[in-house]
């Protein structure tokens, strides 16, 4: 190899022959300072639009415009496909991808190029196109804003937005918390005590955990521990060289002002999809295995496998797997990953008439106050 980028192809053909997951190569530049200085860093890319995408019969959809964002500002809808970014049609992009036998992992890999996109410069100008209802084209020129939530570090890994939102509904005389967060990072774990907090008093709760592509490991434990009773194993991580580590729920007992309470009792349900990844199919997989929730949405990545960064010579990082998850069950979340008890597909023509399948359904379960029931796969 002659220079960093040759190096970079020939390290990320070596790992990809793994075929797993949690193996990459990623440029030292993305990771932050190099040397002391920014001289060499990547194209600025911190800037959003505020549209969450998902790839859907072979096209880049709207499945959600983030409230008070640029694109909600302009009228832009779920349900509505992306056709072009700065007259640059989507559809030649997404042409490039690498094969991909797994649609799951086609719908990252659609993600990604969506993303990167659409981002760029605080502040910057940029041109979309879409189809909207009736495939008719609109275009609108947004400027591109900072991301909700702040921006989290872990390690030597990029340095990654982590948000965090919650709200009640009301489903006839039932309330019915609902808590979004997009990573497990330890910024957002107060936050999420003080969601639970604010929700107690809900007949049940609902966590949005689609396109969350996990973090921290640990931080399953401690979430699960608002949602059970007892100290129990949400799974297990095996590691080459010691003992099984096993992740034990922490139930609550105090809130955040200190105040004796109990965990949260109330039916719970997961939402995922197949951005759903990492510690988030840990934490999903385990309370379904234990029958402590229900499960709605469409079959996660699958990728689930315990993994460390660390810098090479050459100041780019390695970022690898060092252990096997398996559920309460036994069962491995790598490769399989988490099927939901009940599978809702993503449908344009709901979204376009303001619903949303797989969360809706989850809200009409945990309203219901049914039982839960064992997955019947």
């Amino acid at each position: 190899a002659k220079s960093d980028a040759e190096l970079r192809q020939v390290l990320t053909a070596m790992v990809g022959r793994l075929g797993q997951s949690h193996f990459s190569i990623i440029p030292r530049e993305a990771s932050g300072v190099v040397n002391g200085s920014r001289d060499n860093a990547l194209p600025d890319k911190s800037g959003t639009v505020g549209v969450v995408l998902r790839l859907l019969d072979g096209r880049l959809l709207v499945t959600r415009v983030e409230s008070g964002s640029s694109a909600a500002n302009s009228g832009v809808m779920p349900g509505w496909v992306l056709e072009s970014v700065n007259g640059k049609p989507v559809a030649l992009a997404l042409d490039l991808r690498p094969a991909a036998t797994d649609s799951r992992r086609a719908s990252l890999l659609a993600y990604s190029i969506g993303l990167a996109a659409l981002s760029g410069p605080v502040g910057e100008a940029v041109a979309l196109r879409f189809l909207s209802d009736g495939d008719r084209r609109v275009e609108v020129n947004l400027v591109r804003e900072p991301p909700p939530g702040v921006v989290a570090r872990f390690g030597n890994l990029p340095p990654l937005p982590a948000h965090l939102e919650f709200e009640r509904r009301r489903i006839g005389v039932k309330t019915v918390g609902i808590i979004r967060f997009n990573i497990w990072m330890p910024v957002l774990a107060a936050k999420f005590d003080a969601a639970v907090d604010s929700l107690r008093d809900s007949d049940a709760i609902v966590l949005d955990l689609r396109g969350n592509f996990g973090g921290v490991g640990n931080m399953s434990t401690g979430i699960a521990g608002h949602f059970l009773d007892s100290a129990r194993v949400i799974g297990t991580m095996l590691q080459r060289t010691q003992g099984p580590l096993r992740f034990v729920a922490n139930p609550r007992r105090v809130d955040t002002r200190s105040q004796s309470v109990k965990p949260f009792s109330g039916p719970l349900a997961i939402v995922v999809d197949e951005l759903s990844v990492s510690t988030t199919e840990i934490f999903a997989g385990g309370l379904q295995a234990m029958n402590r929730a229900r499960v709605f949405g469409v079959q996660t990545a699958g990728q689930a496998l315990p993994s460390i960064p660390e810098r090479l010579p050459n100041g780019d990082i390695l970022y690898h797997a060092i252990a096997n998850f398996k559920s309460p069950t036994g069962k491995d979340i790598e490769g399989d990953g988490v099927i939901p008890d009940r599978i809702v597909p993503l449908k344009r023509s709901a979204l376009l008439l303001g619903k949303d399948p797989a969360l809706d359904a989850a809200i009409k379960w945990a309203a219901s106050g049914s039982q839960l029931l064992r997955p019947n796969r």
